[in-house]
């Protein structure tokens, strides 16, 4: 069986398609006996036919089983909250700055914000409440897991709202681990609330969303591996939206370790980013993993707090050295051992141009930025060799000039945010603008 809205294949009759999340309809010799589907969600309302002349309203919507279905995201609210009045918040603080009636609309508009945040999150736990006393075995032990964790988003949320850090944190982060189960196993899979927590199915239900979203949307890269395109062109595939999941994971790990996990964070980005670089049709592929770094990133730490900062020119070479270190050309042959991939730049070459950079930029009150980053990409690509292969730079400070103010201008009016999708904007004009010598 298939959904018509997206024609993904289904798996049993469940009450909502898990690729695009539209109801499913099935007659009554599918139903079988037309009081709930085999996943144990009822019609909430949809039933078969062409639906003409059915009026559709909230009240069909605001059902236990609605309730139970998509309640469960309320256990992510605090990290949207955390998003929103964070964005709204420095907005807002930089339209009222310096102006003392300001700052009344300021703190009425944040208030509201807050209360509305709040409000959702307890009346998604109470509605959880209700579903469970009122349809389910109240003894049964998981029953509870969902509301649990959307009282515990609730409490985060108020954290959040007083600026209670410890609480904010503690309750968010259990909210969202157990939110992000609940997801996959609730809301996406059709499952009852009171089946049992399974992470495992959660990371294979998530898997599966994945790899339907790739089919349906293949990158240049699967296209690239399948034979469909064929370039000798440079160019970076990797997507703004990727690069935040990355960061936004990366920030939750290292504060979550206290750091410790850093290293292995950082050959993700470094995976990530590398595997989505093709250099004259050659794609790059990165074998470096957390383990290994992990050592040196003890080493350079230590060495940059002992000398005031001072190691940290030595520390971005010495990191740039490992790097390329695990960088080969996908599909090639690379022998044990082999110094085939290697940076050949020194830290004092990379102090003296940053230092010229500097005052480059502070001389130009910044205009000079552009083709100070070009200036520097240029000592930092022609230093790259790749499976004996160096690589050289061509872009230039006006060639770079109009992305670096788009990125400046959507970063600013963002607060921020736009920023991943500025750094792979960056990344796919650096390599747009790198061939191998002699290509």
């Amino acid at each position: 069986m298939y959904c018509k809205f997206c024609g993904n294949q289904l798996d049993g009759k469940p009450a909502f398609c898990p690729m695009c999340g539209h109801p499913m309809q099935y007659d009554q010799s599918e139903r079988q006996g037309g009081g709930s589907d085999q996943s144990g969600f009822a019609n909430n309302g949809f039933s078969g036919g062409s639906g003409q002349g059915q009026k559709k309203n909230w009240q069909k919507y605001l059902t236990p089983d609605n309730i139970e279905r998509y309640a469960p995201a309320a256990a992510l609210i605090p990290l949207a909250m955390a998003v929103v009045v964070g964005v709204i918040g420095a907005l807002l603080g930089l339209v009222f700055f310096g102006f003392g009636p300001g700052y009344g609309v300021y703190r009425l508009i944040m208030t509201i914000l807050k209360i509305v945040f709040c409000a959702a999150a307890l009346g998604a736990a109470v509605g959880l409440v209700y579903v469970a006393v009122k349809t389910k075995n109240i003894a049964n032990v998981w029953v509870w897991v969902a509301p649990a964790a959307v009282l515990c988003a609730f409490i985060a949320c108020l954290g959040i709202a007083f600026s209670w850090t410890a609480v904010a944190w503690i309750f968010g982060i259990l909210s969202f681990v157990v939110g992000l189960e609940m997801l996959s196993r609730i809301t996406l899979s059709g499952n009852r609330m009171d089946t049992p927590v399974n992470p495992g199915g959660a990371f294979e239900t998530y898997g599966q969303f994945y790899k339907a979203y790739k089919e349906k949307y293949p990158s240049t890269k699967d296209m690239e591996r399948a034979g469909v395109v064929s370039s000798a062109d440079s160019y970076f595939d990797g997507s703004g939206l990727e690069l935040w999941g990355y960061l936004l994971l990366t920030w939750l790990v290292s504060m979550i370790t206290c750091g410790i996990a850093a290293p292995w964070m950082i050959c993700k980005i470094y995976q990530w980013r590398i595997s989505h670089t093709v250099v004259n049709g050659k794609r790059f592929t990165f074998d470096g993993s957390g383990a290994s770094l992990l050592g040196h990133w003890i080493l350079w730490e230590f060495l940059t707090i002992i000398t005031c900062g001072i190691y940290a020119f030595f520390a971005h070479v010495a990191l740039r050295k490992w790097e390329l270190s695990h960088t080969y050309i996908e599909g090639e042959p690379v022998l044990p051992n082999a110094n085939v991939s290697y940076f050949d730049g020194n830290s004092f070459q990379y102090f003296g141009y940053g230092l010229l950079g500097g005052l480059l930029m502070v001389l130009t009150c910044g205009i000079a930025t552009p083709w100070v980053m070009c200036m520097l990409q240029g000592w930092d690509t022609k230093h790259q060799i790749i499976n004996n292969r160096r690589l050289a730079f061509s872009g230039t400070g006006l060639g770079f000039l109009g992305e670096y103010i788009i990125i400046v201008l959507l970063s600013l009016i963002t607060c921020g945010i736009y920023t991943p999708w500025g750094i792979v904007r960056q990344n796919k004009y650096i390599i747009r603008h790198t061939d191998f010598c002699g290509f």
